[in-house]
C-alpha cells in the first residue's frame, strides 16, 4: 500500500486516538503527523498495532514533555511492546468506526449538521440551538431528525455509536 493511502485510510481514526490521550486536538493531529514520519523512515511495513502503538508512544511524549499531566498514570506512561499490546481488536475497530461516523457527520448538510451537533455533542435542548441559530424549535427537531435518518442510512452501527455520545 502507498503512503498516501495509509495516512488516509488511517490518519482520522489515529488521530482520534490521540485526541483521547491527550484532550487537544492540535497536539493529537502533531502526535499522529510524528509517529507516520517516524515509522515511514524506519519500518517498510505498517500495520495498524504498530501505527496505534507508535501514536501511543508519541502522545506519552508530548504528555511528559508537559511534565505534569492529572490524568496520566504511572501505567500509562510504560511504552508497549510488541509482546504486550495495550488494547484490542475491539478498540481499533472503535476508533475506526468512530472515524467513519465523523467523516458521515461532516458530509451532512451544514444547517443539519451544526443543529444535530449542537444537540447530541453539546447537550443543548432545542429550544436553545432555536435562540442561538434563529430558527424555531420545529426547524431545529426537523434538522435534528433528518440527520439522525442520513446517519442512519449510512449504517446501522453508526446509530449504535451515536447512542453513546
Amino acid at each position: 500500500m502507498n503512503t498516501e493511502k495509509l495516512f488516509l485510510i488511517h490518519y482520522r481514526p489515529l488521530c482520534l486516538y490521540a485526541l483521547h490521550i491527550l484532550g487537544d486536538i492540535d497536539k493529537a493531529e502533531d502526535a499522529v503527523q510524528d509517529a507516520f514520519l517516524a515509522l515511514l523512515e524506519n519500518h517498510s511495513d505498517c500495520t495498524p498495532p504498530l501505527l496505534f502503538r507508535t501514536v501511543r508512544n508519541r502522545c506519552i511524549d508530548i504528555l511528559r514533555q508537559q511534565k505534569s499531566h492529572p490524568t496520566l498514570s504511572i501505567a500509562a506512561t510504560e511504552p508497549l511492546t510488541k509482546e504486550e499490546p495495550h488494547f484490542t481488536a475491539d478498540d481499533t475497530d472503535f476508533y475506526y468506526t468512530a472515524a467513519r461516523l465523523w467523516t458521515a457527520i461532516d458530509a451532512l448538510p451544514d444547517r443539519c449538521r451544526q443543529a444535530f451537533l449542537m444537540a447530541k455533542r453539546d447537550g443543548m435542548t432545542y429550544r436553545e440551538i432555536a435562540e442561538e441559530l434563529g430558527i424555531s424549535e420545529r426547524t431545529v427537531e426537523h434538522q435534528v431528525s433528518k440527520a439522525l435518518h442520513l446517519l442512519r442510512e449510512q449504517k446501522t452501527i453508526f446509530f449504535r455509536l451515536l447512542l453513546f455520545l
